[in-house]
């Protein structure tokens, strides 16, 4: 039901118009799945379903936000307060409910222009000086970039001793894979899951490429119910990089 309302809103009405009443239509369609079986704990939203996307992650339709906004959103909560925090390419949902927390500071960013955010940066160089952040949120962008290895430096290098940085990418077994040669949007997809995707990160990998740029790291795995009330993926990871300058 979700994907047809949404594509038959999409047929007829401007791109702008849709992002200009992004909430209104979210609210309308989300009267089709009032009910008490689940719950969104970003917007407190309960709903009979949770909306399956194609790459079968739950969506709630009244906030939009996905398995890992709601997971990360539960690490969040009550640790933020009088901190500075540097999100990249943030999710509106999740975006709109760190704003109202009692931050120091709240930066987003996001370079291609795909999320609303403050400001522009780019993150295998980025335009802060050094120790700035307590927090830095980097969900979904690494497997984007060229040359991660850099931006990993480049987040070392801006966040405070002691800061801390949530990272997430997709992950598969096994080793890294990339393959420069591998260039078009085709052939991504086939390769790397996606078509701006530049490689598939392995949890190991991840954190040994984050370790080698200064950081002590932690994942955090979690084992969910198939069914459960807040519609979390039933496996998920979570990758916790720390700047402490005693490691």
């Amino acid at each position: 039901m979700y994907q047809n309302l949404k594509k038959t809103l999409k047929s007829f009405l401007p791109k702008k118009t849709l992002e200009r009443n992004e909430t209104l239509f979210r609210s309308i369609i989300s009267m089709f799945y009032i009910g008490n079986k689940y719950q969104c704990n970003i917007c407190g939203f309960k709903l009979s379903k949770f909306v399956k996307t194609e790459n079968c992650d739950k969506l709630c339709p009244k906030c939009g936000s996905v398995s890992r906004n709601r997971h990360l959103y539960t690490l969040l909560q009550n640790t933020l307060e009088n901190k500075s925090i540097l999100h990249f390419s943030p999710s509106k949902s999740l975006k709109s409910e760190i704003q109202k927390m009692d931050t120091q500071t709240y930066i987003t960013s996001d370079y291609l222009g795909e999320f609303q955010a403050l400001k522009n940066l780019n993150i295998e160089a980025i335009d802060e000086p050094d120790n700035t952040y307590d927090v830095i949120i980097c969900y979904h962008v690494l497997e984007h970039v060229k040359q991660d290895k850099k931006a990993m430096q480049e987040l070392f290098r801006i966040l405070k001793p002691n800061g801390i940085c949530y990272i997430q990418t997709p992950f598969k077994e096994g080793d890294i894979y990339e393959d420069n040669s591998i260039i078009t949007e085709k052939g991504r997809l086939e390769h790397f899951g996606q078509e701006d995707h530049l490689r598939f990160y392995s949890v190991s990998g991840l954190q040994s490429r984050l370790e080698e740029a200064g950081f002590k790291t932690q994942n955090l795995c979690f084992n969910e119910k198939a069914d459960n009330y807040f519609g979390f993926l039933e496996n998920e990871t979570i990758i916790i990089a720390k700047k402490d300058l005693k490691f």
